[in-house]
């Protein structure tokens, strides 16, 4: 797998991480890990609480290293270095722009309402924030997109997260309640998972985020897996201040699963 760079202007900060598959081996497949990365600048860090500069809290942790075999089986991905704290890429612009962890982009509270910030941030900053880390990774996903329908019909898209609750399933697959892709893809999927003994659940409670609808279209189909922390880490203090860690048990026995079924997946989509 080679890993591309690439660097926003006027940042020595990687905004994200694209791996691409060996030379030859390339399919009109792409991942997109938005949720994954811890980063937070500096100068956004120096405004959050004591709490928040050291707890992330509902971060998608540890997927790249979950998912780092899809390029060995053709994928693109495309993985976000920056944390959603900083501004969250699975939510509309044109929407909330500051406010609740359930709704807004760049959040200012969680879900029960603790602040994040201990010093508001500046309300000229919010846009620039968009432009600085929202936009270029939105647009390296179509242009991701873009390069592969130039030499192929069609495009599957996966957007790749992690939940803790409030299901018990193992992942729920979400396609905007059958907008987003075919049925048979979704079943294609729903199949290929189940057959590895994951338990499986469609669109409820997640049903595909902004993500997904902003992405998919006539030529791409998309769809949001999300996969349960307890598969692969240590949940053990999921509620207390400090990063969960990977369970290596877990994630071993978990791995070949993951890849069986996207294998599985990707070789009855793309019609090997």
């Amino acid at each position: 797998m080679t890993n591309t760079l690439a660097v926003a202007s006027g940042f020595d900060q990687v905004l994200y991480r694209i791996g691409q598959p060996a030379p030859g081996r390339s399919i009109p497949v792409v991942a997109s890990l938005p949720h994954s990365g811890t980063f937070v600048p500096p100068s956004i860090a120096n405004e959050f609480t004591p709490l928040h500069q050291t707890w992330l809290r509902n971060t998608d942790w540890h997927l790249p290293q979950v998912y780092d075999f899809l390029p060995e089986l053709g994928v693109t991905t495309i993985t976000a270095t920056h944390s959603r704290y900083v501004v969250d890429l699975n939510r509309d612009p044109e929407g909330l722009l500051f406010g609740s962890f359930k709704e807004a982009v760049i959040f200012d509270s969680m879900f029960d309402g603790t602040p994040i910030y201990q010093q508001l941030p500046d309300s000229n900053d919010l846009p620039q924030r968009l432009a600085s880390y929202y936009s270029p990774y939105h647009q390296a996903l179509s242009n991701i997109i873009g390069g592969l329908l130039n030499s192929h019909e069609r495009v599957l898209l996966f957007d790749l997260h992690a939940f803790f609750g409030p299901i018990e399933d193992d992942i729920c697959i979400g396609d905007l309640r059958g907008i987003s892709c075919r049925q048979r893809t979704t079943s294609l999927a729903t199949n290929a998972f189940e057959r590895q003994g994951l338990r499986i659940v469609c669109n409820d409670p997640f049903s595909g985020g902004y993500l997904i609808k902003r992405h998919f279209g006539p030529l791409t189909e998309a769809l949001q897996i999300e996969l349960r922390y307890t598969t692969y880490m240590d949940c053990s203090r999921i509620d207390e201040p400090i990063r969960p860690q990977i369970d290596p048990t877990r994630l071993q026995s978990l791995k070949p699963k993951l890849r069986d079924a996207f294998n599985e997946i990707i070789g009855f989509w793309c019609g090997r």
